[in-house]
């Protein structure tokens, strides 16, 4: 009788056994199963984020303002600024460099690197890429200076296209020129004097999609920022269009702020610079000195750093992805403000 008690005891301390490592293979298979299975999550629209700079006459930052000097609009309407806050953060910098920048571009640059540098916090981090037809990556994001500075090494200019020159404006000599030479002299016709041969090949909407891409997968707790070293002229046959590059940039909330250089000194207006930097509550800069380079530098640095960013909660429902338009004011017409930077709007999500 003793036997058999024991011998169910056994058969049945077996069969718990054989449960629990049953068990233990399915939970493991489980878990094999969630890590082996792409993390893939779409959030929607809650918490809209606005990124602001204030400046005053001199283009110097206004700062020590409160959430209540703000008023944030959506599509003209008055919203509710549920989050503030002034404190700095760390950057995500991607710094793009034109190819085809003139010879007075690529003096200055290699003239004002450690500037550059040095521009940054030990908190940053920085990749740098180079682009003309097509985009590469020169320096992946670090925090290291001297990696920059010798990644620096690695960037090949190539220069005007032929007829344009070398100068800083783009002309022979250091003066702007729209004439073709041969031997140094230039052409003439019955009609004057003869254009330079088109040969643009440089694709910025292709260049900024990658930049934005690159900046896509860093932590989210820094603030995105590309630094666009350019002439500003695009040629024609991007694989990306500028409303599909925008799109990449609004989504992950990034700012471009532009270092003008060559025709662009002249034609403003209608430089492609203009267009991604004004949209993402960035800017663009044209300096033309070593101290105007530097300077530059560090104000781009600042803004992207030392901004106001203010929230709200959409109340509408959102039935598909959409643009919807922001604007910031301010509230105290006591204060002295010149300009208002803030992006221009954001995409809504909706929930799912």
């Amino acid at each position: 009788m003793n036997l058999n008690r024991y011998r169910k005891s056994v058969s049945g301390l077996f069969r718990v056994a054989c449960a629990i490592l049953l068990a233990a293979s399915l939970i493991a298979n489980s878990l094999n199963q969630i890590q082996e299975k792409p993390y893939s999550l779409r959030v929607p629209v809650e918490l809209v984020l606005v990124p602001v700079t204030v400046e005053d006459g001199d283009g110097k930052l206004i700062a020590g303002l409160q959430k209540e000097d703000f008023q944030l609009l959506e599509e003209g309407v008055p919203q509710p600024i549920t989050y503030f806050s002034s404190d700095p953060v760390p950057l995500s910098a991607v710094i793009m460099i034109d190819r085809s920048t003139d010879a007075g571009t690529q003096s200055l640059l290699k003239e004002t690197l450690l500037s550059l540098i040095e521009s940054f916090s030990p908190f940053d981090e920085v990749a740098i890429l180079q682009f003309e037809h097509t985009t590469d990556k020169v320096q992946d994001f670090t925090s290291n200076k001297d990696e920059l500075l010798k990644a620096f090494e690695k960037v090949t200019l190539k220069g005007p296209a032929p007829g344009f020159g070398g100068g800083p404006l783009g002309g022979t000599g250091g003066q702007f020129s729209s004439e073709t030479t041969v031997g140094g002299i230039p052409l003439e016709t019955g009609k004057g004097k003869v254009p330079p041969p088109k040969t643009l090949n440089t694709h910025i909407h292709d260049a900024v999609f990658t930049a934005a891409q690159a900046l896509r997968g860093r932590d989210r707790n820094r603030r995105g920022s590309i630094i666009l070293i350019s002439n500003g002229q695009n040629a024609p046959g991007n694989r990306h269009s500028y409303d599909r590059t925008m799109e990449a940039l609004m989504q992950r909330e990034i700012t471009v702020f532009g270092i003008a250089q060559g025709a662009s000194l002249l034609y403003r207006r209608l430089n492609t610079l203009s267009r991604y930097a004004n949209p993402t509550g960035g800017a663009v800069f044209y300096p033309m000195k070593n101290s105007g380079f530097a300077e530059t530098y560090q104000k781009i640095t600042q803004m992207a750093r030392n901004r106001y960013v203010l929230g709200f909660t959409p109340k509408e429902g959102i039935e598909k992805v959409t643009f919807r338009r922001l604007e910031v004011r301010l509230t105290d017409k006591t204060i002295k403000a010149h300009r208002i930077r803030s992006r221009n709007g954001y995409y809504a999500i909706p929930m799912r």
